[in-house]
């Protein structure tokens, strides 16, 4: 089954709408060797071959260290610390959790580059589609809409006020200006419901990964999930809408937690949009290097040095109970080999604790990922902090790994429904009983009342390391509040992030955003 979403996968990536370069296979074997852009498109079902960019940018977008994982360090989840030397990074990864980033912050950058990049692409797609003659590319325009739908989601719940950008064939040297959140909100409206009609209600394995009528729903709710944030005026009642028009998609809970991010979950009934990774095929996911000590190599086989990086706040590992199978997902304690060696960190006895250079370890040579953390910066420990484990380690890989992503899943929309029947006035019975699903499944203590404050914490706890925490902290007050080794007070204008200088000085017509 891997086998043939790497084949599609292939697809997707080297078909161009111009001339195509190699030959490649569909599943029934029919071959496209040496046929032109226009001979291909004579048939619409092949449209798909053209969308390969727009769709392989979300890799980019979500795996590497600044993706969904790294967006985290930013919150009360997830913080890469400065060990000694290692990931001071000219102080970025304190700026981001401090929430005292700068225009010139490298993930700032990256994320309005990346996100723009497929903005960018659709517009060309869509414009190249919509110049193809007697060919219906009305599906093929829905889907890119959708997805141009789905980056602009992340530059309004980011950056806020952005350029709204449709048009490919611009004059040179054109400069869009910048519009203001609202307006970004309700383009993002009128062109999921625009697409909507046109959208395919088929889910399963040919619809993972693609802008479906039921993604495309769930970035509608999360719109409006967000829109007091976004617009200042709540529309709990459309998001509730949305999200019963995703739960008649015939989505499900998984039975096993982490089958939703191993190396296959294709198959997983969980997810309504996700990402195949693939350390060959679709390489880009780095967290597993990201986030295990140096000496973890070894262990589970991995081609490269490990980075010794993000790790899990004290205050978040300690949320779980012990029984919950989520925490699991977090690597603590004592390390051993699978023969039951014990993994050592030779350089223990380096240790100093007056001495920030020196951040090796105070228990011993036995490798022991303590979930304490030390300190923040300059001489937090190099075994400090329990490691991210939610995807399971694959052995073998090298820079890269397999692990498949969600961006929206199931127990996502369970705990969104539970929680806009909680702001609307709605069944809090009904509330209960969606977030205990999500409980039951992890093992957990069933709630016996829902407040906001609990709901938030199961958020995390079920959603970590997806790339969720910043919005949904923004949406509960939470994220502007004092935590560990965050200033007391910060300014509310970093609820969103600056736009890159880089943007301002290439572009006058761009306006930063207020307090920057």
């Amino acid at each position: 089954m891997k086998r043939i979403i790497l084949s599609l996968k292939i697809l997707l990536v080297i078909f161009l709408i111009g001339v195509v370069q190699q030959s490649c296979t569909k599943l029934d074997e029919t071959v496209y060797s040496d046929i032109t852009g226009e001979k291909l498109f004579e048939d619409p079902e092949n449209l798909i071959y053209a969308f390969g960019v727009a769709y392989t940018n979300l890799y980019q977008l979500t795996g590497h260290k600044y993706g969904v994982v790294g967006m985290e360090a930013g919150t009360d989840i997830l913080v890469v610390p400065q060990r000694g030397g290692d990931w001071y990074d000219g102080g970025e990864w304190h700026r981001w959790h401090r929430l005292t980033f700068t225009p010139n912050d490298g993930y700032v950058g990256r994320w309005w580059n990346t996100i723009f990049f497929g903005v960018n692409t659709c517009n060309r797609l869509i414009f190249q589609f919509e110049s193809l003659e007697d060919i219906d590319v009305t599906p093929a325009v829905a889907e890119l809409r959708a997805l141009r739908a789905l980056y602009y989601y992340w530059l309004i719940d980011i950056y806020g006020n952005v350029p709204i950008s449709t048009e490919f064939d611009v004059p040179e040297g054109f400069k869009p200006t910048t519009s203001s959140r609202k307006d970004v909100f309700d383009f993002i409206e009128s062109e999921l419901i625009e697409a909507m009609p046109n959208l395919e209600k088929q889910t399963g394995l040919l619809y993972f990964g693609r802008m479906n009528y039921y993604a495309a729903q769930m970035v509608l709710a999360k719109l409006y999930l967000n829109a007091e944030v976004y617009t200042g005026t709540a529309q709990y009642q459309k998001a509730l809408t949305a999200c019963d028009s995703v739960m008649g998609g015939g989505y499900s809970l998984t039975g096993d937690f982490f089958a939703n991010f191993e190396e296959d979950a294709t198959l997983s009934t969980e997810y309504i949009l996700g990402l195949h990774f693939d350390q060959i095929e679709a390489p880009a996911f780095e967290v597993h290097l990201f986030t295990n000590h140096y000496n973890m190599q070894t262990k589970f086989g991995f081609q490269d040095a490990c980075w010794n990086g993000i790790c899990a706040q004290e205050a978040f590992f300690n949320s779980f109970e012990e029984e919950d199978v989520r925490r699991d997902g977090l690597l603590s304690g004592f390390q051993y080999m699978d023969d039951g060696t014990p993994i050592e960190d030779p350089s223990y006895e380096k240790f100093n604790p007056t001495d920030p250079s020196a951040p090796y370890d105070k228990d011993g040579a036995h490798l022991n990922l303590d979930p304490e953390i030390n300190m923040l910066e300059p001489g937090c420990l190099r075994q400090a902090g329990a490691r991210v484990a939610k995807y399971p380690f694959i052995e073998g890989s090298d820079r890269y790994t397999g692990n498949d992503i969600p961006i929206f899943r199931y127990a996502d929309l369970l705990l969104m429904k539970a929680e806009l029947l909680m702001r609307s006035g709605g069944d809090m019975g009904e509330a209960l009983s969606l977030v205990n699903q999500v409980r039951t499944r992890a093992n957990a203590t069933l709630f016996g009342e829902l407040t906001y404050e609990n709901l938030l914490a199961e958020r995390g706890r079920e959603l970590f390391a997806e790339g969720h925490r910043r919005s949904d902290m923004i949406r509960f007050g939470a994220y502007l509040r004092t935590r560990w080794e965050k200033p007391d007070v910060s300014p509310d204008h970093v609820t969103l992030w600056p736009i890159p200088q880089s943007q301002i000085d290439a572009n006058s017509n761009l306006v930063q955003n207020p307090g920057y």
